[in-house]
């Protein structure tokens, strides 16, 4: 059973993941919050892997750039269900902005509820 410390918001959001040198671009966020995401993406990644996500935020006018490290929770046929790694301070403001700009996306969305595994995705 997956044991989720913060509650998700549904999104729509664009992110590159980068494994080893190799980038997989514009993989799909469907849920975040500030212990994990979970990202439609076709290529399987093995539970622990640790990979990184580049997200580019559009906002009044300029565009931000953050890099946060996951850890692959889960895979399933839709995606992967990441947990945030070596959450510092740097991590955690990138984080929040990340989720202001989400929660800006068409007003706000409310958290997941619900038993996460029966989410659809």
């Amino acid at each position: 059973m997956e044991q989720r410390w913060s509650p998700r918001t549904r999104a729509d959001l664009d992110v590159d993941l980068s494994f080893r040198g190799e980038i997989v671009s514009e993989c799909k966020v469907r849920d975040i919050g500030m212990g994990g995401l979970f990202v439609e993406v076709e290529k399987a990644y093995p539970r622990d892997t640790v990979v990184e996500l580049k997200f580019k935020i559009q906002s009044d006018g300029q565009e931000t750039r953050h890099r946060i490290r996951a850890t692959v929770a889960r895979t399933c046929e839709q995606g992967l269900g990441m947990m945030f790694c070596d959450f510092d301070a740097g991590t955690f403001r990138s984080l929040q902005e990340v989720l202001h700009y989400v929660q800006g996306q068409g007003g706000a969305t409310p958290p997941l509820q619900g038993n996460p595994l029966q989410q659809a995705h």
